[in-house]
């Protein structure tokens, strides 16, 4: 159970005591560090769909994503066809934007070609961070920025390495959510202290 979170988040007030999808997530992914490319691959997903919507939208369709996109299993999903992505357009339990999904596809290619150069997504991801987890030390959501230097640096290198819907605010978001920039205020999965460097806001 969470007991100190930010008291300025509204969905959280709303949704935390009685969502358990909702609960699930901020108790044991948000902001902690997953090494698994797959479930990598599904939170940029995830936060890629969610551009321009409440992020709740999304939790609750998150199985019916994982169902649409094979588990998020990244080599069937690169291998998606142009007929996939008009049945998937036919599915009304996801969020049915062709850009999006069509993004998801073209990232599922570029991310088996990083795997292949770098052995895991993974390792592509904490390599351009240099190996070293980052805190954000806010004491309100307002204060947590929406972009820093990092995440406009990742997502320059994203895009140049051929992500899409990869902008320097989608890149913070994700990057918050799979705790390679932590902004939890339980400190729940900050690693080794040698391996950690504070950041500010550098919007």
């Amino acid at each position: 159970m969470i007991t100190d979170w930010f008291d300025d988040d509204p969905l959280f007030n709303r949704y935390y005591p009685d969502n358990p999808d909702y609960r699930y997530y901020f108790e044991n992914e948000w902001g902690i560090p997953i090494h698994n490319d797959a479930h990598l691959f599904e939170l940029l997903s995830l936060v890629g769909f969610a551009a321009g919507l409440n992020w709740q939208v999304v939790l609750n369709k998150r199985q019916s994503f994982d169902a649409a996109f094979a588990h998020w299993n990244i080599n069937q999903v690169a291998q998606m066809t142009p007929l996939t992505i008009a049945e998937l357009l036919r599915n009304p339990t996801i969020i049915r934007n062709a850009r999006k999904i069509g993004a998801v596809i073209h990232n599922a290619n570029v991310i088996r070609r990083l795997i292949r150069q770098y052995g895991s997504f993974d390792q592509y991801l904490w390599h351009q961070i240099h190996y070293q987890q980052l805190v954000l030390s806010v004491e309100h959501l307002r204060d947590l920025p929406r972009q820093t230097a990092v995440s406009k640096q990742l997502s320059k290198q994203m895009q140049a390495d051929g992500f899409q819907f990869a902008g320097a605010i989608t890149i913070q978001a994700w990057l918050v959510t799979t705790g390679l920039i932590t902004a939890r205020r339980d400190h729940r999965g900050i690693i080794k202290a040698k391996n950690v460097r504070q950041i500010t806001d550098e919007r």
